[in-house]
């Protein structure tokens, strides 16, 4: 099975102004579609599902943190493992020393710029409000270097929503509910052609990114096919680390129930 690199989306090379959509002279139908996109970046990208994945995913590392609290994780690894083993904590900090929660995405090799073959790899950083209350910040990073050939191209891109909202109770002026338009997403494009250089499991570089651009920039904005592919694949990446965060969440859930087993597992005979 070929694997394409799913990081496509952040398609940051190529673009510029030159490719904006407003024709010099421009039909009826071209006009009304032109008034569409017009409307819909001073609307935002606002998505239903987005704003829900974000609620998910805040709620998964709710619960967890509540579990933790109470020392599930640490007594699960001491006393049900046969052979006990030491805790990790699930939470790692950066040099900041802010928390976030590290999600493996998908890695393997991309034949999309056939016939040079890459290597890539996926990994998000989720960082929680201090209080659990919601999400911070998420970063997708997607890194990928050719398997072949003399010269290596190492290149990383990333994703970083500043302001990942989850559902909320307001009301715009039709009545439905507000949604975030994530308009501030901002995508990041970094390019090596030395095979020493290493971007960390970091989600803070020490490096500027070479190409950097914001998803809905009122004076110049991405083309409007990439901006809904951006979203269409960032939602697809939320999917993903919302099934992940629920699965270690019942993991540990599952470790509370064996504890309490533990306890009450004794012969009555």
């Amino acid at each position: 099975m070929i694997l394409r690199f799913s990081i496509s989306l952040f398609f940051l090379l190529g673009i510029s102004a030159q490719y904006a959509e407003k024709p010099a002279s421009a039909t009826l139908k071209e006009r009304e579609t032109q008034k569409q996109i017009d409307l819909q970046r001073k609307n935002g990208f606002g998505d239903n599902e987005i704003d829900t994945l974000h609620a998910s995913i805040s709620g998964n590392l709710k619960k967890i943190k509540k579990l933790q609290d109470l020392g599930v994780d640490k007594t699960a690894a001491q006393y049900l493992a046969h052979t006990p083993e030491d805790h990790k904590e699930l939470y790692k900090k950066d040099k900041d020393g802010k928390p976030y929660l590290e999600i493996k995405l998908p890695q393997g090799q991309s034949y999309i710029d056939y016939p040079t073959v890459f290597l890539y790899d996926g990994i998000a950083y989720i960082y929680p409000k201090e209080d659990f209350s919601d999400l911070d910040k998420i970063i997708l990073a997607f890194r990928r270097v050719n398997a072949d050939g003399t010269v290596h191209v190492k290149e990383m891109r990333r994703l970083v929503n500043p302001s990942p909202k989850s559902e909320s109770p307001d009301k715009d002026e039709k009545g439905d509910a507000k949604l975030d338009t994530n308009s501030d997403i901002r995508l990041e494009y970094y390019r090596s052609l030395t095979s020493d250089t290493i971007w960390p499991n970091d989600p803070v570089q020490p490096a500027e990114p070479d190409i950097a651009m914001v998803l809905n920039d009122e004076k110049d904005p991405l083309p409007y096919d990439k901006q809904k592919h951006i979203m269409r694949s960032y939602k697809k990446m939320l999917r993903k680390i919302s099934k992940q965060t629920a699965f270690k969440l019942r993991s540990i859930e599952l470790d509370q129930k064996q504890m309490i087993t533990k306890i009450l597992d004794y012969n009555t005979n």
